[in-house]
This record gives structure tokens, sequence and C-alpha cells, in this order.
């Protein structure tokens, strides 16, 4: 396997829980109002949600859903035990700091030059203040929020869609342009040039896994209140993509 091929793999890796398992606050109706018109105006432009592959894809899904219940909860139980919350949230806290270039490239890209300043100005403060962004020192700063921009939603602002639904094995829930675009976002990431492939790989793994890690409460939620576990989680996976559409 090819260097590029599995930092493809690591840089996408645990999207089942970091994507699907991504869980928002209940919305004002107004909010509600406004997220079922963009809906309907994209299913009206692009059909229902794409999934051409649906059997093959709830194969996948239901080995993905062993593979956290019987393998990934188990390690997770000891990561949790060893670090701390608090702990925990600073490692989210300095990857999402690290993965600043990305952010700035994709916002240059889409002409956001708004969110350039906010992240620009929050990168900043963060490293210098926030001991190298270990500490959100920002997160409290309004002026300074902006939701994430990456090379998927770069290309949705140039036209392209987004493509059949795909579930891969560990991998989990994208779609075709979101798998490009994570590729693309991977090879400007700064965790791509580091030193040894060993010290590379170890730090990709545990940012994807600490993410994952703090998003599988919410995964296991959502799976607890599922009628149809696959159907809801592409629904939310969608619906969380196309929300990052808006902003």
């Amino acid at each position: 396997m090819s260097k590029r091929l599995l930092l493809l793999c690591l840089a996408l890796g645990v999207i089942l829980l970091q994507g699907c398992a991504t869980g928002k606050s209940a919305p004002a109706p107004s909010d509600m109002a406004a997220d079922q018109e963009f809906e309907e105006a994209y299913e009206e432009e692009n059909g229902a949600y794409p999934d051409s592959l649906e059997g093959l894809n709830r194969g996948v899904f239901s080995f993905n859903d062993g593979f956290i219940t019987y393998v990934f909860s188990p390690i997770d139980t000891v990561y949790t035990g060893f670090f701390p919350p608090d702990v925990r949230t600073g490692f989210g806290n300095f990857y999402r700091n690290l993965g600043y270039p990305v952010r700035l490239i994709n916002a240059l890209l889409q002409f956001k030059f708004d969110k350039m300043g906010k992240e620009t100005a929050s990168f900043a403060l963060n490293t210098v203040f926030g001991v190298g962004g270990l500490f959100n020192i920002t997160r409290d700063m309004p002026s300074l929020q902006s939701s994430p921009e990456d090379f998927s939603q770069t290309l949705a602002v140039y036209g392209l869609g987004h493509g059949t639904y795909l579930v891969l094995p560990i991998i989990g829930p994208t779609t075709l342009r979101d798998a490009v675009g994570s590729f693309a976002d991977s090879l400007v990431h700064p965790l791509s040039f580091v030193t040894p492939d060993s010290a590379r790989y170890a730090l990709i793994g545990h940012d994807r896994g600490n993410t994952a890690s703090a998003n599988l409460p919410a995964y296991k939620t959502i799976k607890e209140e599922s009628f149809d576990h696959y159907t809801s989680m592409k629904d939310v996976y969608f619906q969380y993509r196309m929300g990052l559409e808006q902003e």
C-alpha cells in the first residue's frame, strides 16, 4: 500500500463517528423551517439523497457497526479511563488548531475573506496564548467563530454535486465528492509532513480516534432511537454536510 493511500485511509478514518455521530441541539422553529426549505430545494434539484449502492452499503454498514460495538467501544473504555475529559478536550483543541491551513486555503478558494480573517486571528491567539492550541481561548469570542471549510465544500461552491452515498469499511459514510475532498485536504494538512512515517501515522490515528471517542456517545444514542439505523445515519450525514454548505 502506498503512503498516500494509507494517508487517505487514515484521514478519512472514523468518519462514521466523526460525521454521522455529530449531533446538534434542537433548533428553533425558524431554523427548522429554513433547514426544511433547503432540503426540499436540494431534493428538487438533485433528487433524494443519492444511494445507488444501498445494498452493498448496508452490508458494509453492518460490518462497521459491529466493529464499533465489539472493537472500538472496548478500546474507548480504556482510553477514556486513562485520559480525563479535560485532557481529551485539549487533544481535540490542539488538532483542530493544527488544521488551520486546510480551513484557510479552502476559505480562500471560496473567496470567503471574512472567514480567512477569523481563522487567522483565532489560530494566532490560540497558538500564542493557548499553549500551542491545547486551550481554545477564542471559544467564547463570537466575533472569531466560523464554520470549518474543507475541499468538498469548495467543490460544491463550484457546482460539483455530492455524488452517490458510500459506506466504506472502517472508514464509514462519505460521498464521492467528500472522499475526493478529504484526500485533497490531507495533502496540505500539517500532519502529512511529519516525519518519520510512524510518527505521522500515530498522530493522525490519535487525532481521528480522539474525535471518534468524543462522538461515540452521540452515535450510540442515535442508534438506540432509530427505527432504521442505516437510514438515520445517512440522513444525519447528509443534513450535517448540507448544513456546512449553507454557512
